[in-house]
């Protein structure tokens, strides 16, 4: 089975960040890969560093209608079997990381999604805490937010050609786009238990800056899908439990108190860290 990834990185003026973020994928291990960075016209460095890596990476350099829509370009100029996209302030943590996806992929090739563990870093790359998930379904979505980030995600590029490409929203549009993914394809989902990105938390980005018209989506987006607010308490429970049976045989008995405590005292998180 011949898998070559294609990675996007949508950016604009994302100088701080952009080189780490780049580096974290030339340094893989596995390299069948493609990197395709679609900048939206940016007046700082960012030039300049894409410059620097010869043709190590495709850019391309043009107004675009925001990030789900440079993600979308970036798709349709890619030539790989297996699509994600990386922010440009994130990052691959592990350089074994495409192996990984790689190695489960053959194994288990009728699936369509993969996913694999994260850490939150802030600014300066500090682990502030990690995140762990299980094997994606719809309801879980659904109901407890993003138990899934493309910060370690392949899905394949089939399902563009089936379900269509990224909805152009500021926010909320990959919550969407797995939701359709998992609507669509139910047992489409596999889980790596390993952490294998990075997701930075800092001041600038659009997560730390939702206002009350990304909420309102972000309640029609679960509403179109079928969310049942009248039972949403019920399933969140049974879905805890799920979890956490698979967390107590994982051995992973801080991060079950952490989920219990959240679950009966509500302690609320950004929607992209409510795991």
């Amino acid at each position: 089975m011949k898998i070559k990834f294609s990675i996007i990185i949508p950016t604009f003026n994302g100088e701080l960040f952009l080189k780490r973020c780049i580096n974290s994928i030339l340094k893989q291990s596995y390299k069948n890969f493609e990197v395709i960075v679609m900048d939206g016209g940016s007046t700082d460095s960012t030039l300049k560093i894409l410059k620097s890596f010869g043709n190590n990476i495709k850019y391309y350099s043009q107004k675009d209608k925001g990030q789900a829509d440079a993600i979308n370009k970036g798709i349709s100029k890619s030539t790989g079997t297996w699509i994600t996209w990386q922010n440009c302030d994130d990052f691959y943590s592990d350089p074994n990381a495409f192996l990984e996806f790689a190695n489960a992929i053959k194994s288990h090739s009728s699936k369509k999604l993969f996913i694999a563990n994260i850490n939150l870093i802030n600014f300066d790359e500090k682990i502030l805490r990690d995140i762990k998930y299980f094997k994606p379904s719809f309801t879980s979505l659904l109901y407890e937010g993003m138990t899934l980030t493309n910060q370690a995600c392949f899905w394949n590029k089939d399902l563009n050609q089936k379900l269509g490409y990224l909805k152009n929203l500021r926010i909320n549009f990959d919550y969407e786009w797995f939701l359709r993914i998992l609507k669509n394809y139910p047992n489409s989902g596999f889980h790596i238990n390993k952490t294998l990105g990075c997701f930075r938390i800092h001041k600038h980005q659009k997560t730390q800056n939702q206002n009350i018209k990304d909420h309102n989506l972000l309640i029609d987006i679960k509403m179109q899908y079928g969310y049942n607010k009248n039972y949403s308490i019920i399933i969140k429970f049974l879905l805890l439990i799920r979890k956490s049976i698979y967390h107590f045989f994982q051995g992973n008995f801080c991060y079950l108190l952490r989920g219990f405590f959240k679950f009966f005292f509500g302690v609320k998180n950004k929607e992209y860290i409510d795991n």
